[in-house]
């Protein structure tokens, strides 16, 4: 690390600053001359036909400048790859939530009168709210024109499964009639909301000539250029999109959701028109977790290896599926774990209801399928009477297996996160009470593909300036990249800016997600600032008296300056160096894309907790994070992402579930709906096991997404070890854990099947 000029330091936050002394600028905080607030009217009803909307009094309301309903706007159906949500709802509403209109005011006041005043006549029809319900056939179709939609992955019609994703690897047949012992459960999860401070926000601005400019809380930027362009008909160079600060992501803003809205409010009042949720409308209307009921089958030699393994999952998507880029989850890939398994079958599926549409949520579908998977090889080993850490070692990759689905990775280095978990931790050591439990789990993601382009410019006083697309939404992106830049060029931090620009300015990126960002972004302008080095260093080589041919290997780079490595005392500075190249500055753009990954994360998590079986309350005391990083960049940026990942999944496993009733949320503020505070945080000791190198700069790889994954299940290993009683429906509150005592820990058995007894269940 000693032999690096700033990357593998904790340096602060480049933004920083701006945060705390209130400086940064959100979408909510824009302000324009003659700016009016927008406000939806949603639907009460999970189902229902549109007979009509009356919209005359909200009309006549002073103050009131536009009302816009389904009449008003393209009939265009978004999506980020499967189309299917209208801009507003026409004849029929599909959950509770669902924009009906919209309105325009002078204030907020003004504006939620006339929402209040649009009179909507709807017929209630039946609606189904239960994801197995909506699975059978013959059931009510919340969406009869599938067949028809754009960004389909296979046909379908007449069902509301609109997507089945499968992976497969050897004969799972052939594994379970040679395996010992089978063994089947199931496992559910909540939906839950992804816990962002700042809400959706949106403003719209059109120009007399036509051109729309846009400031939007979100990720990807760019996107909401493409799609605001096809909205209104018109090319992309007449929409700029103008990015703020982003108040907390954690997947669930990289699809439009205002943004059109104010566009039609905008053209019709002639005057820019901000849209602002409030936390009620998030939670009835935003893009959640996926609940999920995962079904897992594994076959089981005596000696503990695994040799076939079956998953089932079931998501429930809502009533659209607009908010996934790739239709599915990612997370139902993972739902064989990190281990060696001959024989592998997962099924996925993915069907709509009359509830809430569900999107990206940290790491999608992976909490899921991590919960699963761990508790299940928990209860294996437990049947077994093998640890379950040395249940999981004995079938764990190693260098050179396959992963569970078949794909060849590299540089596997699970092993390693799950050695400095123990060690690190008390497993094996004596219990100090009675009712301390200690759980284990692993997790797997890889780093995210795509695409960024950026330009690093070194200007005529010697200063950097980076000009990148790439997105910030609190993960401290933009301080990864300006270290990179200062590593590449030998330049001080205090010497970079990194400029915040829009969709005019900047060039093409991808967005944020998927742990992407280090890695298609960081390449990218480590690859302009390399250029940008050859053209200084040629221009040193004159001035230095240095052989060209030899300049880019005899001159060296340190603290903005130039010198020949023979003679370090004689030196020139960048700004030197610009001038001698006969221009005001040096700059270079380059694109980085990627669509392959044969690398990925691996972690290892210890959870330790004290129950109090009287009242069932867990405390989680103790969290010891393993993580596969390669390199870190920013040591101090990669564990607060750990440590914020860790919270998040300590919600997930004790506290978060958005309650539905009939299909409407009802628990839709933080009064209500529990999130991880301070109070809950367990301390956390945080392992970078550095070694094996990824694919991003400097050999780093992500870490945005996977800390959230294995936390679930170590938890409620921890809690089963605490008392005794397995909870495999999340979240594991004090009630479950109170009546699974209460019922001698009868509840939630798994099947076992015995080669010789396969239709005897215990």
């Amino acid at each position: 690390m000693s032999d690096f000029y700033v990357v593998g330091k904790s340096v602060a936050r480049v933004d920083a600053f701006a945060k705390v002394t209130g400086e940064a600028v959100y979408s909510a905080d824009v302000m324009l001359p003659g700016m009016l607030y927008g406000m939806a009217k949603r639907s009460p009803y999970p189902h229902a036909r549109i007979v009509r909307i009356d919209t005359r009094r909200a009309e006549a309301l002073p103050g009131v400048k536009a009302v816009v309903t389904a009449k008003d706007v393209s009939d265009i159906l978004l999506g980020l790859r499967l189309r299917d949500v209208p801009i507003l709802a026409r004849e029929q509403v599909r959950f509770v939530g669902e924009k009906v209109a919209a309105v325009a005011a002078v204030d907020e006041e003004t504006a939620r009168e006339a929402v209040d005043l649009i009179d909507v006549e709807y017929a209630e029809l039946p609606a189904l709210t239960d994801v197995e319900e909506a699975m059978k056939e013959g059931s009510i179709l919340v969406h009869e024109n599938l067949h028809t939609y754009s960004g389909l992955p296979a046909p379908a019609k007449g069902t509301n499964i609109f997507y089945h994703d499968t992976f497969s690897k050897g004969d799972t047949a052939q594994g379970f009639a040679e395996a010992d012992l089978i063994f089947e459960h199931t496992f559910t999860t909540p939906l839950v909301h992804q816990g962002y401070m700042e809400t959706h926000a949106a403003m719209v601005d059109v120009s007399p000539d036509g051109s729309v400019t846009v400031w939007s809380s979100n990720k990807v930027p760019f996107r909401v250029r493409s799609l605001m362009a096809e909205i209104i008909g018109a090319p992309i160079t007449r929409v700029r999109v103008i990015p703020s600060f982003v108040g907390g992501d954690f997947g669930g803003k990289g699809m439009v959701f205002d943004e059109p809205l104010c566009y039609y409010l905008a053209l019709k009042s002639r005057r820019p028109v901000k849209m602002v949720m409030s936390r009620q409308e998030e939670f009835l209307a935003g893009s959640p977790r996926h609940p999920s009921i995962i079904r897992l089958k594994a076959g089981v030699a005596q000696s503990g290896e695994l040799l076939a393994w079956e998953a089932n999952a079931i998501f429930d998507s809502g009533a659209y599926a607009a908010y996934k880029p790739q239709v599915g989850l990612g997370g139902t890939k993972k739902l064989a774990g990190t281990y060696r398994i001959p024989h592998v079958r997962i099924d996925g599926y993915y069907v709509y209801t009359h509830t809430v549409p569900c999107g990206h949520c940290r790491a999608p579908g992976d909490p899921q399928a991590s919960f699963a998977v761990e508790s299940f090889m928990d209860m294996i080993a437990s049947h077994l009477k093998i640890d379950p850490f040395r249940f999981r070692w004995m079938n764990a990759l190693d260098e050179g297996d396959l992963s569970p689905t078949g794909e060849p990775w590299k540089g596997i280095n699970l092993k390693e996160t799950m050695t400095a978990a123990v060690k690190a931790s008390s497993w094996g050591k004596p219990k100090p009470d009675k009712h301390y439990g200690i759980g284990i789990a692993c997790a797997e993601r890889p780093t995210g593909t795509g695409e960024s382009s950026a330009v690093v410019i070194v200007n005529g006083d010697g200063s950097v300036n980076i000009i990148s697309g790439s997105s910030d939404p609190g993960t401290g992106a933009r301080t990864i990249l300006c270290q990179i830049v200062a590593e590449a060029l030998k330049v001080p931090m205090d010497r970079i800016t990194i400029n915040l620009v829009d969709t005019d300015s900047a060039p093409f990126d991808q967005g944020a997600g998927a742990g992407r960002t280090t890695f298609v972004a960081g390449l990218s302008a480590y690859n302009a600032a390399l250029e940008v080095r050859k053209e200084l260093v040629q221009n040193a080589a004159k001035l230095l008296n240095c052989p060209q041919e030899k300049a880019q290997e005899l001159i060296e780079t340190r603290d903005g300056f130039l010198f020949v490595k023979s003679d370090p005392d004689k030196k020139i500075s960048y700004a030197q160096a610009v001038k001698a190249s006969k221009k005001s500055q040096i700059m270079a753009e380059e694109t980085f894309s990627s669509n392959d990954m044969d690398d990925t994360c691996f972690a290892t998590h210890i959870a330790e907790v004290q129950v109090d079986p009287g009242r069932g309350v867990v405390e989680v005391l103790r969290i010891t994070a393993a993580h596969d990083i390669g390199f870190a960049i920013n040591p101090a940026a990669a564990e607060g992402q750990i440590e914020g990942g860790i919270l998040s999944g300590v919600g997930f496993a004790l506290l978060e579930e958005m309650q539905r009733s009939e299909g409407k949320i009802a628990n839709p503020t933080l009064a209500d709906y529990k999130l991880c505070t301070p109070r809950d945080a367990p301390e956390i000791v945080t392992l970078l096991v550095e070694g094996a190198p990824g694919a991003g700069p400097f050999n780093a790889k992500a870490i945005g997404e996977i800390p959230t994954c294995p936390i679930a299940a170590a938890v409620a290993n921890a809690v089963y070890d605490a008392v005794g009683v397995r909870i495999t429906d999340l979240p594991i509150t004090g009630e479950k854990i109170v009546k699974a005592l209460k019922e001698s820990g009868a509840v939630r058995q798994m099947a076992v099947t015995r080669r010789k007894e396969r239709e005897h269940e215990i």
